[in-house]
């Protein structure tokens, strides 16, 4: 881990010194800059950000709340390692959830979403090409987050968004390993039934898409 990769970024935004913390850590914890079962330091975070330790114990009890930090007594913190039971428990759940969310998503979308679906797709390959993984990574979340918010259900996104931080952390593990060589063709298929106005199969496809993101990640972390 180097210390470039944890400084504090500016927004431009007024945020205080806890929320710029927060959001910094979580992103690194996302991105795989800290890995699954990684120890962490208090007093060594806040040197390396460069603020006090209040604000990292604040920003790190937060994630705790969330599952991506784990109290680990003796030892402290340390980033979330699922097992596989945890792993499939997740996504089982995930998959019901989004698969859902695609199909009222297929009823209810409107055509402008439709094109940022698409325009996610166009330019996912095009990173993907480029060999640009964080920015597929980047599309691919707005993919799946446009499809649960078209859903137009407050309570089923706000279901989803409960474990979108897990669901996120497992996506980074896999895009570190550059994705699934089908996840284009399959987030492809999932925006044609959208379009076609096909709940059932969006439902299926969706929901068959994050089971095989599990497998995949389960593959990844035996391999790692």
């Amino acid at each position: 881990m180097e210390v470039s990769q944890l400084t504090l970024k500016n927004t431009g935004k007024r945020e205080s010194l806890y929320e710029h913390v927060y959001k910094t850590l979580k992103e690194q914890i996302l991105k795989g800059v800290f890995p699954h079962g990684e120890k962490l330091n208090t007093s060594k975070i806040a040197k390396m950000l460069n603020v006090s330790r209040t604000p990292v114990r604040e920003a790190l009890r937060t994630l705790e709340m969330e599952g991506l930090v784990v109290s680990r007594l003796p030892h402290g913190l340390e980033v979330t390692d699922f097992n596989e039971e945890s792993l499939d428990a997740l996504f089982q759940c995930n998959s019901v959830l989004e698969g859902l969310a695609a199909r009222l998503a297929a009823e209810r979308i409107d055509e402008e979403t439709l094109l940022e679906l698409e325009e996610c797709l166009y330019l996912a390959g095009k990173y993907h090409e480029e060999d640009q993984i964080s920015k597929v990574f980047e599309k691919n979340t707005q993919f799946h987050d446009t499809i649960v918010k078209s859903s137009e259900n407050p309570i089923l996104i706000q279901l989803i968004s409960q474990i979108r931080s897990l669901v996120l952390a497992y996506r980074s593990f896999e895009s570190s390993h550059k994705f699934r060589p089908t996840f284009l063709e399959e987030h492809g298929n999932i925006f044609k039934a959208i379009k076609d106005r096909d709940p059932e199969l969006a439902e299926k496809l969706m929901r068959k898409h994050i089971l095989d993101d599990a497998k995949a990640i389960k593959f990844y972390k035996q391999s790692f």
